[in-house]
Formats: structure tokens, sequence, C-alpha cells
């Protein structure tokens, strides 16, 4: 290895390196998925694509134990910090999903085909279900509360001025994406509600900006972040029935 290029990379890799300690840090706390719940779908979807449709008794069986251990899993399953607003819900999901894999069960040690096709829907929709709960309704959405959850739980708290001063201003960008965005089909019914309540988002998070180039007091500045995490939750709200 050339002799000047060696110091010149060790000195290019202790520089960028803390460009990436928060993220790596911080990297499993704001992605918003649960590996349990997405290894189920590897069972799920035979049960609903294959066997339901082809209405295959001998199949519903032979999947029960992937269902009872994958199941299982779920059951033990931890959310991530960024979907603790969401702890209560996910709580009473997996009770209402435990109980539809007790179902399944009992259908599959008798011989009613009803019955079986009858649990196997609904595992599926309680599955589903699951899967609401913790899925950003879009992913510009889940973009801006990455942000705004660093900024909440970590930037601000810790007087971490210079990775939130960098983060406020992500956000203000983050949000003009989600005040442009467009509601995926099945959320259609609340794309008047969400455009109102994605504008005030806006419109707070610009407040923060403000505040934070004017280095306001911090009562100021925690006020403003108070409102738009106000905002953020009653958005998020909207596609909570």
């Amino acid at each position: 290895m050339n002799r000047m290029f060696f110091p010149l990379l060790v000195i290019v890799l202790l520089t960028c390196s803390p460009l990436f300690s928060q993220d790596d840090q911080h990297s499993s706390e704001i992605n918003s998925s649960v590996p349990e719940l997405f290894d189920f779908h590897e069972v799920i979807y035979p049960i609903w694509h294959t066997a339901y449709p082809e209405k295959n008794y001998s199949m519903f069986k032979e999947l029960l134990p992937d269902v009872n251990s994958g199941a299982e899993k779920i059951y033990s399953a931890v959310l991530p910090g960024i979907l603790r607003d969401k702890q209560a819900e996910w709580n009473e999901g997996v009770t209402k999903f435990r109980s539809s894999v007790e179902r399944y069960n009992k259908a599959m040690q008798g011989t009613d085909e009803d019955e079986m096709l009858k649990s196997a829907e609904e595992l599926h929709s309680d599955f589903e279900m699951l899967v609401r709960i913790i899925k950003p309704v879009t992913k510009e959405v889940d973009e801006f509360h990455k942000v705004l959850y660093m900024i909440y739980h970590h930037y601000w708290p810790n007087k971490d001025m210079e990775e939130f001063g960098t983060a406020v201003d992500e956000l203000e960008m983050r949000a003009e994406e989600l005040n442009k965005c467009s509601l995926p089909k099945w959320a259609s019914d609340k794309s008047d509600e969400f455009k109102d309540q994605s504008q005030k988002l806006y419109d707070s998070t610009k407040h923060l900006k403000a505040m934070k180039n004017a280095n306001a007091d911090d009562s100021e500045i925690e006020k403003a972040i108070e409102n738009v995490h106000n905002n953020y939750v009653a958005l998020e709200r909207l596609f909570d029935e």
C-alpha cells in the first residue's frame, strides 16, 4: 500500500465515522418493522392463496406446525422504539391473533371443512390487522416519523444541538414531501382529512425551524416540538379506525 495513502485513509475513516455513528446506533430503533411478522407471511401466504381458494384441507393441516411456531415468535416479538406509541394497539391485536390461532388449531383437529375455511380466513384477517398496525400509511409518513423520533427522543432531550439543527432542517423537507404525497387506495376515504392534517403538520414544522433559526428560548423550542409531535400523532390517528 502507498505510504501516503494509508495515513490519508485513516484520516478519512476517522473523519467519517461520526457521520455514521448516530444512524448505526439507532438504526434498529427507527426501523418500523417486526421481523417475526414478516416471517409469518411465509406461512400465511400458502394458506390464503393456495389452500383456501383450492379448499385444500390437507394442506391446512400440514401447515399447522408452521402456524404455531411462527405465532409463538409473534407473541414474544418486541416492537422497536419508533413504534412505542403502537404498543397498546399491538397488544390488543396480538391477543386477537392468538385467539384465531387457537381456533385454527381446533379446526384442524376436527373434520368440519366449513370451520377449517372460516378459521383460515380469520387467521389471515387478524394477521393483516397486525401488519396494518405497524405499517406506515405512506413512505413519506414513515420518513417524517424517523426524523421526528430522533428529535423528540434523543437530540432535543440530550441537547445535542448540532444533530438537532440538522434534523430540524431535514424534518422540514420531509414535511413538504408528506404534504404532497397521495394516500394508497385502501386509505383514500381519508384523503381530505389527511390533506388538512398534513398541512397543519407542515405549518408547525416550519414554525419549529423558524424557532431554531432564531435561537429562541428553550421553552419556545420545546413548545414548537410538542406542537409538531401532537400534529403528527393526530395524523397517525386518522388511520387507527
